[in-house]
């Protein structure tokens, strides 16, 4: 079809009855609001009138709904209207034979705007036709060149339209496949009629995500080739392509190149380059390449690196600026009087490989060294291993290997590795020694040399019918190792042996103790417990040994009775028999809704005995529990009279409170007589200790020992409760102390044993003099310097510091200061003397802040910390006393400081 320009541009410039074709002019008819709403003709050549049927003053002022009636007549309107709004030449095709005089062809308009409101429309019914015709025909063979050339394309190739919004004048919102050659029909296995006439991204709605849509919009509306890579990962492609777009009308002409094989090849091969170069860096191997230097006649003068890894590096100690392109006799000059050099002229040479081992001990590098040296090019790659290493280990071997065989000649086991011995059934008939020791020698009666690659059966005739026989022959065909006490009496010995029996390499393994004497020790202490049992059922008291229940959480929710004595079953009305490993909850019901339950929990997580007095059944019973194990130890009494007596009492009780301040006079007496029989139980008990050590296991000692630790803790009780006691007393004892003298004297007397096993120290800052008691100042600051130092991590050096300021009342921390006024508070200022002392220590959590100031509250157990539990309780009752506070501020594991509050008395502030 011919360019419309060239039909309508030179008509612009003639008279329109001079041209052959059919041309009209119309002008716009719009209503009040501007709408086109018809189109008037106003003028009109000959061949239009020919073609109407009508003269010239038959149509002029004739409108289209005039002329032409119904559908035909509106969608001219539409035409010219587009024209005239959008300045547009439209060219269309119309059969309007049912409205025209004339019989023919479908007729082809061709409308453009010539001025305001007017359109000129030309209707080619002779030139244009033929010239159509022709065109078309030029066109189809063109188009069919065109396909041949696209299908026998290598390429993907697809011609796109756009799709715009708007009545197909806005933004583009989409392509249409008009073309697509026979590559992209192959590359998509799908026929030609999958694409013509879809939407592109109806075929393909990953076109928009991976932003190639944006690519063709980019094309069609720059009009200008773009070329772009992808990495296409949807609607079930995972492929690259090297994409190209032309801008065609208003569409695009696409191309895509299958470049997938190339990246994929380019991947491996940096995966590859990457992959030798993870190689050559975590390689245990030091690796570098050589290149040949030839002098002029060819010969190789010298060698220059061109690669060396990191291994290599580090071996050397030399970096990679320092060696790389530099001569290898010029970094390391110390090769040239050595054979190293020729060696690698020869692997070049002879494109033989060559390795040795080489001990270098110049330019810094001592060592052993495993060199392997291969050809390559013209050059050669060294492999290089330290070997120094190794060389070490193999003579720590020989070392071990006769260290080895000392341990077990002068070990206090007995070794015994022998073979076992087939005949020709297979069976086991004997064994032969390999390898023994001393200490069997000296159990057999039989030397080394005498039994080492001897048969057992020729040095103990007929032991093919012992036990230990039978057993090495077990462990030989079970392979399984054994370990097992056992009687032996044969041979002249007697004796109780432990012994492991292992099959390994062949060869039977077996390593024995002499537990003679440790065996009769479990005889005679086996007596012992039954002679416990005796006792327990014969004690008035019941006996019960419980361990813990616990669920899932790890709380416990019962316990299982384990051992009783016969007054506890009689309490419980069954048997032994039946009641041991039951739950205590059978034969106790409710006793786990019990704060006595929960008492006996308590005793299992800290650690500490209780004794309570319990009502059960109308009876009152006094409990002693202690912790065995996850369990406890329960000893009950019916204290049913002596409660009620105690009750008596406690009326009495009432009336002798009046006289508390006389007993505390004899609270200071009694102590004394209370030591006394303490040291006596501390005597005793190491007279016991001394006169049974030999004849006793070892528990039995240990519970001497227990006696004794005891006791101190009892007297350090006795002292430290006396202590307390004696802080209501010297109210009128005030006057000026000065802290530093005083800390002064507690490091040379009280502390110095502890500072000096210690190697603790205390590091004094400025410190005050203040008004208060001496000596309870003294009890005070020895309580807390003394905790600081035992407190402290096992391994670490004790370090603390002593440091002071004066405050406000108000600085003083809320809710510490006391209501009550002290002796010394009545003279006092609103000053107060804060004095810190921080440690390194183990610190604690201060959720429990509050409770280390109270008697007997302990955070650490006394196998751990020694101590009575009323330390801090003093040094609470003192500074209360003094009308101050003491607090501290603690972490796990980062130390603490507690911190005193004392009240400055008028003129000392």
């Amino acid at each position: 079809m011919a360019p419309v320009s060239t039909l309508v541009n030179p008509l612009r410039d003639t008279d329109l009855t001079a041209s052959r074709n059919s041309m009209e002019l119309y002008l716009a008819q719009r209503n009040e609001n501007g709408k086109i709403t018809d189109f008037r003709l106003i003028m009109v050549n000959t061949p239009a009138q020919e073609m109407w049927g009508k003269s010239e003053n038959e149509l002029i002022g004739q409108s289209i709904c005039q002329l032409m009636s119904g559908k035909d007549g509106q969608f001219l309107i539409s035409q010219f209207s587009l024209v005239l709004d959008y300045e547009r030449i439209v060219q269309f095709e119309m059969d309007a034979r049912s409205q025209r005089a004339e019989a023919g062809a479908t007729d082809i308009f061709c409308v453009s705007k010539l001025k305001d409101d007017v359109v000129m429309v030309i209707n080619d019914v002779i030139d244009y036709k033929q010239a159509a015709r022709l065109a078309e025909q030029k066109q189809l063979q063109q188009a069919e060149l065109y396909k041949t050339i696209l299908d026998t394309s290598l390429t993907s190739i697809s011609v796109l339209e756009a799709i715009r919004e708007q009545d197909g004048r806005g933004k583009i919102i989409d392509f249409r496949y008009t073309l697509v050659n026979h590559e992209r029909l192959r590359m998509a296995g799908q026929p030609e009629a999958f694409f013509l006439g879809k939407k592109l991204t109806e075929l393909f709605p990953g076109m928009i995500e991976s932003g190639v849509f944006d690519h063709w919009v980019q094309v069609v509306e720059t009009r200008k080739p773009h070329q772009f890579e992808v990495h296409y990962t949807y609607d079930g492609f995972d492929d690259w392509s090297l994409c190209l777009g032309s801008p065609f009308g208003d569409g695009v002409v696409i191309s895509y190149t299958d470049i997938t094989d190339q990246k994929q090849a380019a991947f491996h091969a940096r995966q590859q380059a990457e992959l030798l170069e993870s190689i050559q860096n975590t390689s245990q191997m030091g690796i570098s390449a050589l290149r040949a230097q030839r002098d002029t006649n060819g010969t190789i003068v010298d060698f220059t690196f061109v690669m060396r890894n990191a291994t290599a590096m580090k071996i050397t100690g030399r970096l990679m600026d320092e060696v790389i392109n530099k001569g290898m006799l010029d970094v390391y000059s110390s090769l040239k009087p050595t054979d190293v050099f020729s060696r690698y002229v020869n692997v070049v040479e002879t494109r033989r490989p060559d390795q040795y081992e080489h001990y270098h001990n110049a330019n810094g590098l001592e060592g052993w060294f495993d060199i392997l040296i291969s050809p390559w090019n013209d050059g050669v790659v060294i492999n290089v291993i330290e070997t120094t290493r190794l060389r070490k280990i193999e003579q720590e071997k020989i070392q071990q290997s006769t260290i080895l065989q000392q341990v077990i000649d002068n070990t206090q086991a007995g070794l015994v590795l022998a073979k076992p011995i087939y005949d020709e059934q297979q069976q086991i008939i004997d064994f032969q020694y390999v390898l023994t020791n001393e200490y069997n020698a000296r159990i057999t009666g039989k030397s080394v040399a005498e039994m080492t690659g001897t048969l057992v059966g020729d040095l103990f005739p007929d032991w093919q019918h012992s036990d230990l026989f039978r057993q090495y022959v077990d462990v030989v065909e079970s392979g399984q190792t054994q370990r097992l006490t056992f009687h032996y009496a044969a041979y002249g010995i007697k004796c109780w042996f432990d012994g492991s029996f292992n099959f390994l390499d062949g060869c039977l393994l077996y390593t024995y103790t002499d537990v003679t004497a440790l065996k009769e020790a479990e005889l005679e202490q086996q007596k012992y417990a039954e002679l416990l049992e005796q006792v327990m059922n014969m004690t008035p008291a019941s006996i019960v040994l419980s361990e813990s229940i616990r669920n899932e959480a790890g709380t416990i929710v019962d316990f299982r009775i384990m051992k009783l004595n016969k007054m506890a079953a009689d309490y419980l009305q069954n048997p032994v028999e039946k009641i041991q490993y039951r739950r205590v909850s059978k034969y106790l019901p409710g006793s786990l809704e019990t704060p006595f339950f929960e008492q006996c929990k308590q005793v299992i997580e800290t650690g500490e005995p209780i004794r309570v007095q319990v009502p059960w059944d109308d009876h009152w019973y006094d409990f002693s529990v202690a912790r065995f194990g996850d369990g406890i130890v329960l000893a009950a009494q019916d204290v049913t009279p002596m409660h009620e007596y105690r009750q008596k009492l406690e009326v009495a009780n009432l009336e002798l409170k009046r006289s508390n301040e006389n007993l505390q006079s004899f609270a200071f007496v009694s102590s004394h007589d209370l030591q006394e029989p303490l040291r006596k139980i501390i005597s005793f008990a190491n007279i016991l200790k001394t006169q049974i050590g030999g004849h006793v296991d070892v528990d039995a000692i240990d519970v001497i020992e227990r006696i004794n630790t005891s006791a101190e803790r009892m007297r350090l009780l006795i002292q430290d409760l006396l202590t307390y006691s004696k802080l209501e007393t010297n109210q009128n004892l005030f006057r000026p102390v000065n802290i530093a003298q005083l800390i002064q004297e507690l490091q040379e007397h009280e502390l110095w044993m502890a500072l000096n096993q210690s190697k603790g120290q205390i590091h004094l800052l400025e410190l005050p003099t203040i008004v208060a008691d001496p000596l309870q100042m003294h009890q005070l600051f020895q309580n807390l310097l003394s905790n600081a130092i035992k407190f402290c991590p096992r391994g670490s050096t004790p370090s603390i510091t002593v440091s002071s300021r004066m405050v406000s009342r108000a600085n003083v921390p809320a809710g510490l200061l006391y209501t009550t006024e002290s002796a010394g508070s009545k003279s006092a200022t609103n000053l107060f003397c804060e004095i810190a002392v921080t440690d390194n220590g183990i610190g604690f959590d201060e959720k429990y802040v509050d409770r280390i100031f109270q008697v007997f509250q302990r955070l650490h157990g006394r196998s751990q910390h020694a101590g009575s539990g009323i330390g801090l309780a003093i040094c609470y009752k003192i500074v209360e006393r003094h009308g101050g506070a003491i607090t501290a501020n603690s972490k796990p594991g980062e130390g603490s400081t507690f911190r005193v509050y004392l009240p400055v008395w008028k003129g000392l502030a």
